[in-house]
């Protein structure tokens, strides 16, 4: 009985995180129509991007994965001891030397703002395409939402430490709002009040997650406790991954650095591929390694292997079971996917073609991404968080190594910068799967290989079916109406067969994933009862 309730919590939370993390791509995409939509057109996308980096960077020296490997680990697993007191004494001193560290990096990095960006786009120094003096202005205005991004994150940690998942994971969408209105309201006006704007939100945004957090803050302390053991754990876990967060960065850093060398306008196709790839890796493993963390920190502080085991493989088969077909749908339709997303009015249906290649060359990406984002918590739950570093070191010269030869050797020009990432996801992929044996003895592949040749024998014929309706189904590329009909009756088909097929073969995991979606529907339908009745 305690399995089944155990179940059942896991799944509704992995529902919740779904649903929120579903609707914060969603806006997150929006976001990114937008600043295709109106700045690109005035010439400053690529600027407004790329200044990004450098509070993005700041948020992973600090923050980043230490909140997933180290913060929510040690945290859950002193609450699950009944010893809060000692887990807040770790939060506590890592959330104030997170601000000390942070005022630091803000005062260097607003300095040296000029040198820095001469080094990480690296193009501008070379072509006169790009605007190095707006990117300067822009990056410097963007550091200061870089303090309250970290804080809101942090904030997120203490809320998923306790399992209260739902305004940690909605949190965001509230921040990706208000960024759209910022971007409508000034994106084809002015790129300085549409970063303005941007700092604003992310103001808000740690506004929310504070006032859900502020009751569990009655154990912190505004003191430094170096010498306490758990602190000491919480920081041995967050130095090696707050450097895996930030290979993370350096690897989006290396492809922004490569784009930069191509025409103007070409990164913020990439850009649009991107963030649509990242669509379903959100949605899937990110929402379940998310909702998994927890109780996997538990089991292992309980030594319970055995459970441990079972969760994390359930993990990885549905996060299998929803990737792979999702990647073969989007590698076939990546030109119509543009299509639908990215062009409206009059923009260029060349910009379809290449932000179609981007699309096609990462969506090979999201099985071994997914897998990666898994296997990572995988390793933060055991409380090692350097083995998910070295792998994601290799990972980052892999992908320098294959972005220097498909810029130097093909003429896939910038489509070469999204292949490299895929290519050097599956080499990440690869070394995290055999370290985590030689680390646990749970052999992911043996375990699971059964289960990946069903879900192939799945997933085949329902690409085959996508692949023949996209042929016989063709857009009015004038039409939005019959460009999304392009899309929508081929993937209704393939998603059908699909799971028609999983269902006839008893693959076990779709059950789970009725179970998520019937729990997210049943949520949904909950919240808008009690909003009625209210």
């Amino acid at each position: 009985m305690d399995q089944l309730e155990s179940s059942r919590r896991l799944t509704g939370a992995a529902a919740i995180v779904m649903i929120a993390t579903f609707m914060s791509r969603i806006t997150g995409f929006l976001r990114t129509l937008l600043i295709y939509t109106r700045m690109r057109p005035e010439g400053y996308s690529d600027e407004f991007l790329l200044a990004f980096t450098l509070p993005d960077t700041i948020y992973d020296l600090l923050a980043g994965g230490a909140i997933a490997a180290a913060l929510i680990p040690v945290l859950s697993s002193y609450i699950a001891k009944k010893n809060e007191n000692v887990g807040w004494k770790a939060v506590s001193t890592f959330m104030n030397l997170t601000i000390i560290l942070m005022v630091v990096l803000e005062i260097i990095f607003f300095i040296w703002t000029d040198e820095l960006l001469s080094i990480l786009a690296a193009g501008y120094n070379v072509q006169s395409s790009g605007d190095k003096a707006l990117l300067v202005s822009l990056t410097r205005i963007l550091l200061l939402s870089a303090p309250f991004m970290i804080l809101a994150g942090e904030c997120n940690g203490i809320l998923n430490s306790y399992k209260r998942f739902t305004v940690a994971a909605f949190g965001p969408v509230v921040y990706n709002i208000c960024t759209i209105i910022s971007i409508a309201l000034f994106g084809s006006k002015s790129a300085h009040f549409t970063a303005w704007g941007v700092v604003v939100s992310a103001a808000l945004f740690f506004g929310i997650q504070l006032a859900a957090t502020v009751r569990h803050f009655t154990l912190y302390k505004p003191r430094l406790f170096l010498s306490s053991k758990a602190f000491r754990k919480l920081f041995n876990l967050a130095v090696p991954s707050l450097l895996s967060s930030l290979i993370l960065e350096i690897n989006l850093m290396i492809s922004r650095g490569y784009a930069t060398f191509f025409d103007e306008g070409m990164l913020t196709l990439q850009n649009n591929a991107n963030r649509t790839w990242q669509l379903p890796l959100g949605v899937f493993a990110q929402s379940i390694g998310i909702a998994m963390l927890p109780t996997l920190s538990e089991h292992f502080a309980s030594n319970n292997g055995s459970e441990y085991g079972k969760i994390l493989n359930r993990g990885v088969r549905v996060v299998f079971l929803l990737s792979l077909p999702t990647a073969i749908f989007m590698m076939i339709l990546s030109q119509d996917i543009m299509r639908v997303l990215f062009k409206w009015g009059d923009l260029s249906e060349s910009d379809v073609i290449f932000g179609g290649a981007c699309l096609l060359a990462y969506s090979s990406a999201l099985v071994f991404a997914s897998m990666i984002a898994l296997l990572n918590r995988a390793f933060y739950s055991i409380q090692d968080s350097k083995t998910p570093l070295i792998c994601g070191l290799i990972g980052i010269a892999a992908n320098f190594a294959f972005n220097w030869f498909f810029r130097n050797y093909t003429p896939i020009d910038v489509a070469g910068t999204a292949l490299s990432y895929s290519m050097s996801s599956a080499v990440n992929m690869g070394i995290l799967v055999f370290a985590f044996y030689r680390k646990t003895g749970i052999h992911i592949i043996y375990d699971n290989g059964r289960y990946v040749l069903r879900t192939l024998f799945a997933a085949v014929p329902s690409g085959i079916a996508v692949f023949l309706l996209a042929l016989l189904i063709r857009p009015d590329t004038g039409s939005k109406l019959s460009q999304i009909a392009c899309i929508a009756v081929p993937l209704a088909a393939g998603l059908f067969v699909f799971w028609f097929l999983c269902m006839k073969i008893r693959v076990p995991e779709i059950d789970t994933v009725n179970n998520i979606v019937l729990s997210g529907f049943n949520r949904v339908k909950s919240m808008f009862a009690r909003h009625e009745n209210g």
